[in-house]
């Protein structure tokens, strides 16, 4: 993984990829729980259902 940066050492061009970036995960992260839907993420060395409620579970014991 790579270290934190100083956003004035890159080109405007990746400064505005990573905004643009930022901004699309947060507009499908709250699309998804407005829907119900869980997101996924990587915790504790396994896939886990993230929950809107904050409730957290295996992937493969989430409900379908």
């Amino acid at each position: 993984m790579i270290g934190p940066y100083d956003e004035k050492e890159l080109p405007p061009w990746v400064v505005k990829a990573n905004e643009a970036a930022k901004k699309a995960a947060k507009a499908a992260i709250e699309e998804h729980w407005r829907a119900g839907r869980p997101i996924y993420i990587w915790k504790d060395e396994q896939v886990m259902a993230l929950y809107a409620d904050g409730t957290c579970v295996p992937a493969l014991k989430a409900p379908a």
